[in-house]
């Protein structure tokens, strides 16, 4: 990995581990005290570990292994935290507090074992759970803590790309719109690339969920539009983005959360050509704004988080970013468990069977490449819904 990819991440999971852990959930009994104090032994911990991180030979300098033992246990410690922190959350917070626990868990535990390129690899990619956890919701708030790290002297020699991912993922999301804007500015970069680098759904959930702020997203996406380098089928798409965020913008205020998630879904299908078309994908983003409202607000009966999270999985199935932290399977799972008696639950269920045998199978799997443990469990849902259903 080149090496100012590698500060990017490292950084990253330093101050999204400090952010997540304790500016998402609820204060620990014991009082902001130990919350700081926690925060402050996770952050002195890092400041050492991360300079080493950058390199392979000063990751695994024997002279270094016992203290960035210790720096990635605390690491651990701190994920398990966040977990812990994250039960009785939405299913999204709680997946990706799931998925940093075991992670943090296993950097440790590979370094121990004497695999040290192995942990350096998860510890530069861990950054993603704390962007993708980070940018679900709305927040105005002030992060003293990830602004200090974005403010280290090493992130000025970053490239933007890299970045701007370390800035989401420190919750510094007035400068990640800027650092966003600037790259589908730059005549230098490939708008294809930064297409399939993500860079726009990432700046699409910053600045819907995060900010909400389509009018802002329109005017980037008209001066976009105008780049003559624009390959012609996302040039197509640019222009359906900013007629959506136009839509969007002029529909002040929304409608309830559940009903304008379903409008919007419904006039993503409707705009899609095909399953994985992105015309439609300022609408679901959009719709996963009003969704991810929903389930923290923590007043949604059981009715409407199984549709919530049903939806939910209909927009991770076409706009999300990352195999390794797709909720598709999770979301749907949970849609069937609420409401198995609800006519979504076999829709859900549906997708859940055509979304297990693509990432087992690739693009043409079948149910024949779904593995014996994930049968068994698909068996038991369509069990469910049967027996709910009266069947």
């Amino acid at each position: 990995m080149h090496r100012t990819a590698a500060v990017a991440r490292a950084v990253a999971l330093a101050a999204g581990l400090a952010t997540a852990s304790f500016a998402q959930a609820p204060p620990p009994a014991d009082g902001s005290a130990s919350t700081r104090a926690t925060m402050q032994g996770l952050v002195d911990s890092l400041a050492f570990v991360l300079p080493l991180a950058t390199s392979d030979a000063r990751f695994s300098d024997p002279a270094q292994r016992a203290a960035i033992e210790t720096a990635l246990s605390s690491l651990a410690e701190s994920g398990a935290a966040l977990e812990a922190h994250a039960r009785g959350s939405d299913p999204g917070f709680g997946f990706l507090s799931r998925s940093l626990a075991r992670d943090t868990g296993e950097i440790r535990d590979r370094f121990a074992a004497g695999r040290p390129a192995e942990a350096r690899f998860l510890l530069l990619e861990l950054s993603d759970s704390c962007a993708a956890c980070h940018s679900r919701l709305p927040d105005g708030r002030d992060h003293p803590v990830g602004r200090r790290l974005v403010d280290d002297p090493r992130v000025a020699a970053l490239d933007l790309q890299e970045r701007v991912r370390l800035e989401v993922a420190t919750r510094s999301f007035d400068r990640a719109l800027a650092s966003y804007e600037a790259l589908f500015a730059d005549p230098a970069r490939s708008p294809g690339d930064l297409d399939l680098g993500g860079d726009v759904e990432g700046y699409l959930e910053v600045v819907l969920r995060v900010k909400d702020d389509p009018l802002r997203a329109r005017r980037t996406f008209e001066a976009f539009a105008k780049r003559p380098d624009l390959p012609a089928g996302l040039r197509a798409n640019a222009a359906t983005w900013v007629a959506s965020l136009g839509a969007l913008g002029e529909r002040r205020p929304p409608g309830p959360p559940l009903a304008e998630a379903r409008r919007l879904i419904g006039q993503a299908q409707d705009l899609s050509r095909y399953p994985d078309d992105r015309a439609a994908l300022v609408l679901y983003v959009a719709a996963s704004s009003q969704l991810h409202r929903l389930l923290d607000g923590g007043r949604a009966s059981r009715a409407e988080q199984a549709e919530a999270c049903y939806l939910l999985g209909v927009v991770e199935s076409r706009v999300g970013r990352s195999f390794w932290l797709s909720q598709t399977e999770l979301y749907l799972e949970r849609a069937i468990r609420l409401a198995p008696q609800k006519p979504f639950a076999r829709d859900a269920y549906e997708l859940l069977v055509e979304f297990e045998a693509s990432s087992y199978g690739g693009a043409g799997g079948s149910e024949e490449s779904v593995p014996p443990e994930v049968r068994a469990r698909l068996d038991e849902l369509a069990a469910l819904i049967r027996h709910a259903q009266g069947e």
